[in-house]
């Protein structure tokens, strides 16, 4: 294997510009699928930042007869929940808000949450700093905060000793008592703009328990679900304590109905998101798609560029499946090195734009490039070389060996003319020469050289020989009649000796032209 893959990586070098193209144009649809990915698995797939975020639940009052614009309860819904419902290990509400802050550098205007103490206990997350408030102190009104992580490092400067400090919320002395880890982030707002930079006591007042606020949905509840507790039971639980609130309802909401609903935190969190995220990676699928056909067409148009190399090596006796196995490795080159190199530009992109993504996406802390979404990078090149490949491997090892070999074959001559010459057959007569003892001399010398020009002559085939009028003139001629009947006399390796006066010279060769049968 190991061999292959140095033969398809110097096959590939080979041809630089066809390698080049495919990487790049593999690198932009697999980085681009990455980085889509990198969001789908960060906001859909992954769990949330929770300890064992599969028990928390959402709870709300559903109001017949009217659109509440999404899951709420009103403050008296809280306390009633909270006090009278048994499926819950903690259960508290919140409520977005906003305050001027002051007293730490220059008044700004910040985003924060009021929540009852039963939210911190129901997520379960410890504070890097400090505690949370209890409930206790929610009851009791008291001004205490927690601050974000980031609140903590950007306004502060990451002061370790902020516990204790005091703080202006509207003009109002809060203390604070705790800061948050760095990943923690509640309410799950869609977006940068609205999270919370600090947490502080619900403290309800009031008006805000009685009279028309029992008509006000304008808070949220979670929990978390007792170990063996579904979300049906937990709603059958809370359904008993929305009837007895409704009999508490004044007058002018008699004719109010309402029930509970218990949704998972995760998919209430994510339903709006969802759509946009899968068109968005239905997107880069369709690019992905596309330069996966465009490498197999470029691998199509090398392999048939390459037919007479592939017919070559089928001839000296390489096996279909080594051909094949070469043709899938040279694809897997191209596919992986452009894959490593769409996962360092999916970083970079994802480094660069993730405050461009829009506002309605939730769980932005959760998106990055992780181990799962490198592996699945990874995975996406390999499949991405297998499938861009195995068409055209297969096309390559189809090539006919014969009918490739033929077509690189070099072109026959022309026809001739055989009206421009006709061949002519010399039919050689030489006499016997046991009648002569002992043999002349001069014959046996130049014996040799006769039979050298016989075999010249008979060599010459009629084909070779004929040609036509032009081309006649510039041909060699093959070895003339008279040098063969003169040999004798021409070609004298030895000294003749002596001839004594009975010793008849050499007869002469006769010959005589034929036309062939």
């Amino acid at each position: 294997m190991l061999r292959d893959l140095k033969i398809a990586i110097r096959h590939l070098s080979k041809s630089p510009g066809f390698s080049i193209t495919s990487v790049f144009m593999l690198a932009l649809g697999i980085g681009a699928t990455t980085a889509i990915f990198s969001i789908v698995e960060g906001v859909l797939l992954r769990p949330l930042p929770f300890p064992d975020p599969g028990h928390l639940v959402v709870l709300a009052d559903e109001l017949h007869g009217a659109d509440l614009g999404g899951y709420a309860v009103t403050g008296p819904d809280i306390v009633n929940y909270s006090r009278d419902t048994h499926s819950f290990t903690a259960l508290g509400g919140y409520q977005q808000f906003g305050h001027e802050l002051s007293g730490a550098g220059e008044p700004a205007q910040i985003n924060d949450a009021r929540m009852t103490a039963g939210v911190f206990a129901a997520l379960e997350v410890e504070p890097l700093l400090g505690r949370v408030f209890t409930q206790q102190e929610d009851d009791q009104k008291q001004r205490v905060a927690v601050l974000s992580y980031a609140t903590w490092q950007s306004r502060f400067h990451g002061d370790s000793g902020i516990l204790g400090q005091k703080i202006l919320l509207d003009r109002k002395p809060y203390v604070v008592i705790g800061v948050m880890p760095r990943n923690f982030e509640f309410p799950l707002i869609p977006g940068h703009l609205n999270r919370s930079e600090l947490w502080i006591p619900m403290s309800f007042q009031p008006e805000e328990l009685t009279g028309g606020a029992q008509a006000s949905w304008g808070f949220q509840m979670a929990g978390r679900l007792k170990p063996g507790v579904t979300p049906a039971l937990a709603r059958e639980d809370a359904d008993r304590v929305a009837r007895e609130t409704m009999r508490s309802y004044p007058a002018f909401m008699a004719g109010l109905r309402i029930t509970s609903v218990v949704h998972d935190l995760h998919e209430d969190t994510i339903a709006k998101a969802r759509p946009l995220v899968r068109t968005l990676f239905l997107a880069v699928a369709v690019v992905l798609l596309i330069a996966c056909a465009n490498l197999a067409g470029l691998l199509l148009v090398r392999a048939i560029r390459r037919r007479r190399e592939i017919a070559f090596r089928l001839a000296l006796g390489s096996s279909a499946a080594t051909l094949l196995r070469q043709a899938l490795l040279e694809s897997l080159v191209l596919s992986v090195t452009g894959g490593v190199i769409g996962l360092v530009a999916a970083a970079i992109a994802l480094r660069v734009g993730t405050n461009l993504l829009p506002e309605t996406l939730p769980l932005i802390g959760n998106i990055g490039l992780d181990w799962p979404v490198a592996a699945f990078a990874l995975s996406l090149a390999v499949v991405t070389g297998v499938v861009s490949g195995v068409a055209p491997a297969f096309a390559a090892i189809r090539t006919s060996v014969n009918e490739t070999l033929k077509e690189g074959a070099a072109p026959a001559p022309p026809a001739e003319d055989t009206r421009a010459s006709a061949p002519v057959w010399l039919s050689l007569k030489l006499p016997s020469l046991s009648s002569f003892s002992p043999p002349p001399a001069c014959c046996c010398a130049a014996s040799k050289k006769c039979a050298k020009l016989t075999s010249a002559i008979a060599r010459t085939t009629p084909s070779s020989q004929t040609t036509t009028s032009r081309a006649s003139s510039t041909a060699p001629r093959p070895p003339s009649i008279s040098s063969i009947r003169n040999c004798c006399v021409v070609s004298r390796p030895f000294p003749a000796p002596p001839a004594p006066a009975s010793l008849p010279s050499c007869p002469p060769m006769e010959h005589s032209a034929t036309k062939p049968s």
